[in-house]
């Protein structure tokens, strides 16, 4: 009997002895769709990861909606391509217009924002050949881990295991992220059974398998692509006969073993040439590409090509991806065509398929993918720093590869070179690597003159020495260009509105408001809006700092107006929107400030800038320190630490001071003992010399607090007041003061303040009255500038009540807060004024009851106990039951995370929630984790329902 052939190979697809794997992945991702997982397939090139997915996925009853897509050797440069092509079907065209002009990071918010609204229901996303993910796919799954537990969302991602030892960093951060939140469940593939094996063969061959042809099968190693490809090569070639026993070998091959890749490359021969031709084109776009692309490089009309195309899809090596994209059956096919043409002439036909597709208007990104991989030609340069420029926004780290190697083939005196340096400078400082960016500049500012980049690398010097914290250097080089006759007079005047900066963060706050003053009037007389936006800024912190907050919402507002009046990145890089914030909330004008933060936020990642957004959370933390409750003041630092990541720079000093303060508020000093040793005064003081610095002291002071130190307490706190004083922020005095005086009337004052003498550094105070007489002093100075600001008032009242006994004073303090939104600071009143009244007063139990339940609000469990003991030890009889804030459950709820719930029931994603709440997304998701945390919830589908059910309770 003639020998039979199979058709074109691996047209019919067999899929046998995965019955094990299939029933994990069901039950994974039947788990994951109520609260999410990330499910990995591993194993080697044509083990069966397609398969399997494909099998599971394929099984009746699905009732989740699947999104799709792989990640391609040939397209790593394009930012958010995998995830691009996954979400393709539920992309809007402003979305994909979003992510295709937008800078990585807008792209990658939106794109969160497509997987929020996609994710309603039960959702599969399936990233296959994730090894190949360019890196800011890798970053966004890797953001996606903070809340895919409270999405329906499984993510499968098929993962090559011999690519593991060449991990591309962001696979391994990511992998890493999803372990460390639990939520990475690894499915290995090993090798199939012989007896799989066989059953597989004897699909194909469609009779039972004969021993010399079953033991023969051994060769593939259990690789179900091998075994496929191999029995139909031998079916073409007539080595297997089927008779009445079945198939088997006429004769057992001689000769070596066959490889997977001889047999691909026998396929291969059999089809004409024009069809290889056409494959070995295809293969240089990718194993996935679009039809439009392969007809540009091909010169040739489609109608042309398609004999062609139809023999190759009749050979099973190209199928139909989409409407507009082919795709090779396997990569293994497109890896045997690619290391079928030399390296040398595979690099030259790379730069052909760049010219094409860059005439074909094709994307930069893609046509730099190409042009990437063809070997440096002099001529190219100019093309290259176009690319670089058109994709700096949307994909950087495809810029930093073309701007680095026009960098290496370059002088260091080329034009080209400093340009290419230049913009590689921009992007470091952008990203938060000051150190890289100075680096950078230092290597071709001598040569920038005549190449058009000198204002940047001068701009991006003084920025990177400032934010190493070099003040020194920064404040000398600023004076140096500001007085340089060379540069032009709108240069110069940007020079001398930033030369303030490192004034003020050296302490010298009269030379850094002089500079202002004359930067910003310079500024303005050659017109450059940007410079008098930066001065302006600078003039509003320093008043802001000093307590003339009506002139300092003046001048940061007509800087807000300036910046907005000319956007760009160089109009918002001095945080005017969240020092505005600073102010208004100094104002106890909430909302202002909620929507100064929000625009600031917006505007940081609209033009890329992290620094931005680090800066806008840091001053978001202090800006919300006061009217917020305590958990949503750590949420808001959580999101702080977030953005950390890979940034050299430091904007946290009172950060990490206020993250102390608010542990030591809930749980207690000794809890706060980690996050205080953090907070190091002396190194902050060369960091941060702004506004917020009393957070670096009173977080600093938990230290000798969870030590039970009263004196030592008071020891940090007079140096903090000090410190305060002489760079004149006179409004972190008024928020040091209240601490200070009532540790001062615990320590008793003697006649050296209770103050270590004989520390070098401790301030020498002999009189008691006249250090008190100090404190309420400049505590009333600030409170008399502003004498429509309530909180001020009372903290006048306060302290002026606590050093002298007034008692009556404390309780018009305690009326007048409770007048603002600062709970907290109500709570400390209410207490004070209770504790100084007799025990019988009327006044003194309702005092005391407020205090509790104003702690309780703010979640302070801390101070509720300790409030509770001082009442109870001078005889205050409470009628308000002790009840803590339950950790669980609706009651456990802050204000700001019931207000969340509701949005969330209310169908709102995420984005729509921060816009609503005038807080950053990052924020959101902290927050939403806390609810079903304290909910027992495992993701937002069930918070709905429940909260459904609750409301109809």
């Amino acid at each position: 009997m003639p020998a039979q052939t199979s058709p074109a190979l691996s047209r019919r697809r067999v899929f046998l002895g995965r019955d094990r794997e299939l029933a994990e992945f069901a039950a994974t991702v039947q788990a994951g769709l109520s609260s999410g997982v990330f499910l990995v397939v591993e194993g080697e090139g044509g083990i069966g990861k397609t398969s399997l997915i494909d099998a599971a996925l394929a099984r009746p009853a699905q009732t989740h909606q699947v999104l799709r897509g792989a990640a391609d050797a040939m397209d790593r440069r394009r930012a958010h391509g995998i995830l691009l092509d996954a979400l393709a079907p539920v992309l809007t065209a402003d979305d994909r217009r979003v992510c295709a002009e937008q800078n990585e990071h807008i792209a990658g918010e939106r794109l969160l924002s497509v997987i929020d609204a996609a994710t309603s229901g039960p959702t599969v996303l399936v990233l296959e050949d994730l090894h190949w993910a360019d890196p800011a796919s890798l970053r966004l799954l890797a953001r996606l881990a903070r809340t895919l537990s409270q999405l329906p969302l499984v993510v499968v991602a098929s993962v090559r295991t011999q690519a593991r030892e060449d991990t591309a960093p962001e696979l391994d951060q990511l992998l890493t992220e999803l372990g460390h939140r639990d939520l990475l469940h690894s499915l290995r593939l090993s090798p199939l059974s012989a007896a799989a094996c066989i059953r597989i063969t004897e699909q194909i061959t469609r009779s039972p398998v004969g021993k010399t042809l079953a033991d023969y099968t051994a060769v593939a190693g259990g690789n179900p692509l091998f075994l496929t490809e191999m029995v139909h090569t031998l079916l073409r070639d007539g080595a297997v006969t089927v008779g009445p026993k079945g198939a088997d070998l006429r004769d057992v091959p001689v000769g070596p073993s066959p490889s997977l890749v001889i047999v691909i490359m026998r396929h291969l021969s059999q089809i004409s040439a024009a069809a290889r031709a056409l494959l070995r084109n295809a293969a240089l776009l990718g194993t996935r590409f679009p039809a439009a692309q392969l007809r540009m490089i091909s010169g040739q009309q489609m109608s042309e090509l398609l004999p062609a195309l139809r023999e190759t899809f009749a050979a099973g090596l190209l199928v139909e991806i989409d409407d507009d994209t082919l795709g090779f059956h396997h990569e293994l096919v497109q890896a045997v065509l690619l290391h079928d043409v030399p390296t040398p002439v595979r690099a030259e036909l790379h730069r052909e398929i760049a010219r094409r597709l860059d005439e074909g208007e094709v994307s930069a990104t893609t046509v730099a993918g190409h042009l990437l991989r063809a070997p440096m030609m002099r001529e190219d340069i100019p093309w290259m720093m176009t690319l670089a420029q058109n994709t700096a926004a949307s994909a950087p780290d495809t810029a930093i590869e073309l701007w680095e190697r026009v960098a290496a083939h370059t002088e260091v005196s080329d034009p080209m070179h400093v340009q290419a340096v230049a913009g590689l400078a921009r992007l470091a400082l952008n990203a938060g690597r000051a150190a890289e960016a100075g680096r950078l500049v230092s290597t071709v500012l001598a040569h920038a003159e005549g190449t058009g980049a000198g204002p940047m690398l001068r701009n991006i010097d003084v920025r990177s020495l400032v934010l190493q914290h070099r003040h020194d250097e920064a404040r000398e080089r600023a004076h140096q260009y500001a007085a340089s006759e060379t540069l032009d007079a709108g240069e110069r005047a940007a020079h001398l509105a930033f030369a303030g900066w490192p004034s003020l963060l050296l302490g010298r706050t009269e030379e850094a408001r002089r500079l202002t003053i004359d930067g910003a009037a310079f500024a303005a007389a050659n017109g450059n809006p940007v410079a008098e936006a930066n001065a302006l800024t600078l003039q509003g912190l320093i008043a802001n700092g000093h307590g003339d907050l009506d002139d300092a919402v003046t001048l940061l507002t007509r800087a807000v107006d300036l910046a907005e009046r000319t956007p760009s990145l160089a109009a918002v890089e001095a945080f005017q929107h969240a020092s505005l914030a600073v102010a208004l909330a100094d104002l106890d004008r909430v909302d202002e400030s909620g929507a100064m933060l929000r625009r600031s936020l917006q505007l940081s990642e609209q033009y890329g800038f992290r620094t931005g957004i680090l800066a806008t959370h840091t001053l978001a933390a202090q800006a919300r320190s006061r009217s917020g409750t305590l958990p949503d003041i750590s949420t808001e630092l959580e999101a702080h630490a977030a953005l950390l990541g890979t940034m050299d720079i430091s904007l946290d000093p009172p950060v990490r001071g206020l993250r102390a303060y608010v542990v030591a508020m809930q749980e207690g000093p000794a809890a706060a003992r980690e996050a205080a040793e953090q907070v190091d005064p002396a190194s902050a003081r060369k960091r941060w010399t702004c506004r917020g610095s009393s957070w670096i002291w009173l977080g600093h002071s938990q230290l000798a607090r969870a030590d039970g130190d009263p004196a030592a307490v008071l020891d940090v706190l007079w140096r903090g007041w000090d410190d305060l004083r002489a760079a004149d922020l006179f409004m972190d005095c008024a928020e040091l003061a209240l601490d200070l005086i009532e540790v001062w009337q615990r320590v008793g004052i003697g006649s050296a303040t209770g103050v270590d003498a004989s520390r070098p550094d401790a301030p020498v105070r002999t009189d008691a009255d006249r250090a008190s007489a100090e404190v309420t002093a400049v505590v009333a100075a600030v409170a008399a500038k502003n004498p429509t600001v309530a909180h001020l008032r009372a903290t006048s009242l306060g302290v002026t009540g606590v050093v002298t006994g007034d008692a009556d004073a404390l309780v018009e303090a305690e009326h007048l807060m409770a007048g603002t939104p600062r709970t907290l600071d109500h709570a400390r009143f209410a207490k004070l004024a209770a504790l100084a009244l007799p025990a019988k007063d009327a006044r003194t139990r309702a005092l005391a009851e407020t205090a509790l339940r104003a702690y309780a609000e703010v979640g302070a469990e801390h101070e509720i106990a300790r409030a509770r003991a001082s009442f109870r030890r001078l005889g205050i009889a409470l009628h308000t039951p002790r009840r803590a804030r339950p950790r669980s459950g609706w009651d456990a709820l802050t204000r700001t995370e019931e207000k969340i719930a509701a949005h969330i029931a209310d169908g709102q994603t995420n984005p729509e929630i921060a816009q609503s709440l005038f807080i950053s997304r990052r924020t959101v998701e902290t927050h939403v984790s806390h609810v079903l945390t304290k909910l027992g919830l495992r993701s937002r589908t069930e918070l709905a329902i429940r909260f459904a059910q609750r409301s109809g309770e």
